[in-house]
């Protein structure tokens, strides 16, 4: 994980939620939701200037493939979604390679990363990430994020 990170820049540029305030949104209360809410409003802002819904959606749809393999009976995660998860994080790597130029989609990458390395086996982490996720790409389509 990245340490020494803002989430908030004085120079308008995309930050990423910080490892703090993702350490502190995994925690379950009420101030963890609050605090979901505040970040992804931010960085859903942020996103939707230089950031396509087709981009956030092409990683968001391996999230909502993941979350397929999770059982309701399943008290922690598989180690096939372990496994799936990690993976992710290659595949979104890759993505920012492609686009190389957009501190956007880097700044989202790392959030979703670090998220990543916090949930481990925790099925209720792994749902509060997809609930992270799911706000930022809310915000982005409420602040007029690009569709192509």
């Amino acid at each position: 994980m990245t340490t020494n990170r803002s989430s908030y820049s004085q120079d308008g540029e995309v930050q990423p939620i910080s490892p703090e305030n993702l350490q502190r949104i995994m925690e379950p209360s009420e101030e963890a939701m609050k605090l979901l809410v505040e970040e992804a409003d931010r960085l859903g802002k942020k996103l939707s200037k230089n950031l396509t819904t087709s981009q956030i959606r092409n990683i968001f749809g391996e999230v909502r493939s993941i979350e397929q393999d999770v059982l309701p009976t399943d008290q922690q995660l598989s180690l096939d979604v372990q496994r799936r998860l990690l993976m992710l994080k290659p595949k979104m790597a890759y993505q920012v390679g492609r686009f190389s130029n957009n501190e956007a989609l880097q700044a989202l990458v790392e959030t979703l990363s670090d998220a990543i390395d916090l949930i481990g086996n925790d099925k209720n982490r792994f749902q509060t990430f997809v609930n992270l996720f799911e706000a930022i790409l809310a915000y982005h389509r409420r602040y007029g994020g690009k569709t192509n």
